[in-house]
């Protein structure tokens, strides 16, 4: 909820947040990226935050499919490439039908 109320400490802190979240458990890591989507809102940090952490590239592909889905609300016009590229690349690494269908969706959404 502090990304909001003070988002330039965040993105102070975000080296390390990324770097907890990146080593953490699947709970730590849901929620350094839900942090970074949060200050992905703050318009002086929309258009780069959620890149500059290894947290999209190197999750889980079990838990893309969410990310995806809660990306959706800080897509605009400047990040839209990056992020349909990022969310392109990591659509092998799905095994399940599933969830590769929901990543999918949100793409096309972008597109």
């Amino acid at each position: 909820m502090i990304a909001l109320e003070n988002p330039e400490a965040i993105y102070g802190a975000l080296a390390k947040i990324a770097d907890i979240a990146d080593k953490g458990s699947v709970i730590t890591r849901d929620h350094g990226v839900h942090i970074l989507i949060k200050l992905c809102s703050a318009k002086p940090y929309a258009d780069h935050v959620l890149f500059s952490s290894n947290s999209l590239r190197a999750t889980r592909q079990n838990q893309l499919p969410m990310y995806a889905e809660k990306a959706v609300s800080i897509v605009n016009a400047q990040n839209k490439v990056l992020f349909i590229e990022t969310f392109s690349s990591r659509l092998g690494d799905i095994e399940k039908d599933t969830k590769r269908k929901r990543v999918e969706k949100v793409i096309k959404k972008w597109s």
